[in-house]
């Protein structure tokens, strides 16, 4: 892969939020590692999925990139320049190529702005239209591109259903012309057949103009759909990361696993009869006290005394670029091989 086929890359991305406390609230107690030496790259055209629990900082790896929560520490490159070094005024041109698509389509969008200068709004602020005429047909265009009736700009978003708010939402990011669309759990809150037909308009957008996703979920039964890589996260970390079809083929690490045996099968028989992995059983760490060495030993059931003691690296682990940060395929650091304590037991992907 060659520098030019690269959109966008972080490097040991970190964001630690302080926690204050004490009689007036201005000592520091605490830190909260949301986001804690991230490191990945998208290349040009590609979707990269993010997935995880709620609380393991995908979210807030989204915003970092976008410097909507500021850097503790690394670097965000986006097209070869360096975001986290630009000044306000800088980093608006840049911010035109990156937009966000929100979970929720509600929250996300005014209620007191009509739906033309929701729409319209990114083509004021970067200058994008010549004419009253030219920005109102540029909003139309895209409303029509993304399923809905141009009649309806004139309408407020409390007139429209969750999945068509969701368009909307779509539109508004279409209209700055980005480079890179971050999806923040864009159909988590839709109904699925709903999520199916925003699925397929993402997709069939980013054909048609040549988009980079980075696609945030914790539904992999959705990114299986989307993505073409995947980066699983866990309490601030990258545990694992490779190609869509590979890590459903083979996952390597604990987390992946239980992950994609938490994922609901159709079959009603099938269902009621299969085996959970038990690693998911109860709360996540909380990121301000996180656990010593792997950040999940202490909800895996092949954790040995290095997990305890030693952080594990991302990785690879052979042909393809599989990463995975898991001392079970680190002889460097223990001699307890993958292959002698995970069972052979065939996970459930649906």
């Amino acid at each position: 892969m060659s520098d030019n086929d690269i959109l966008l890359e972080v490097e040991n991305l970190k964001i630690h939020f302080p926690l204050y406390g004490g009689l007036l609230g201005h000592k520091v107690t605490g830190t909260v590692k949301a986001v804690d030496g991230v490191s990945f790259q998208v290349r040009r055209g590609e979707t990269l999925g993010v997935v995880g629990e709620s609380g393991c900082g995908k979210s807030t790896t989204g915003l970092g990139v976008l410097r909507m929560v500021e850097p503790t520490e690394g670097r965000v490159i986006l097209d070869g320049t360096d975001l986290t070094v630009l000044d306000q005024k800088a980093l608006r041109k840049y911010r035109r190529k990156v937009q966000m698509v929100y979970q929720d389509p509600f929250g996300a969008l005014d209620p007191r702005m009509r739906v033309m200068d929701i729409i319209g709004e990114p083509l004021l602020i970067h200058r994008l239209h010549q004419d009253k005429q030219a920005y109102k047909e540029r909003v139309h265009g895209l409303l029509e591109r993304v399923g809905l009736n141009p009649n309806m700009a004139d309408r407020y978003p409390h007139q429209f259903s969750g999945g068509q708010r969701q368009r909307i939402g779509i539109a508004r990011a279409l209209a700055a012309e980005p480079d890179l669309i971050i999806c923040d759990e864009p159909v988590s809150a839709l109904d699925v057949s709903i999520q199916a037909q925003v699925i397929n308009l993402l997709e069939d957008l980013q054909d048609e103009f040549g988009l980079t996703y980075l696609f945030i979920a914790h539904d992999l039964a959705v990114v299986k759909h989307i993505c073409d890589r995947i980066m699983v996260m866990y309490l601030g970390h990258v545990v694992e990361e490779t190609s869509r079809d590979e890590l459903y083929d083979n996952p390597r690490h604990p987390y992946t696993r239980a992950l994609l045996s938490a994922i609901p099968v159709p079959d009603p028989d099938a269902e009621a009869s299969r085996e959970f992995d038990p690693s998911l059983d109860g709360e996540i760490p909380s990121p301000l006290n996180p656990p010593t060495g792997c950040t999940f030993h202490t909800r895996c059931q092949y954790a040995h005394e290095a997990c305890r003691t030693v952080k594990p690296r991302l990785r690879e682990t052979g042909d393809g670029g599989h990463k995975v940060a898991c001392h079970l395929y680190d002889p460097e650091v223990s001699d307890v091989r993958a292959e002698d304590v995970m069972t052979d037991r065939l996970l459930a992907v649906g």
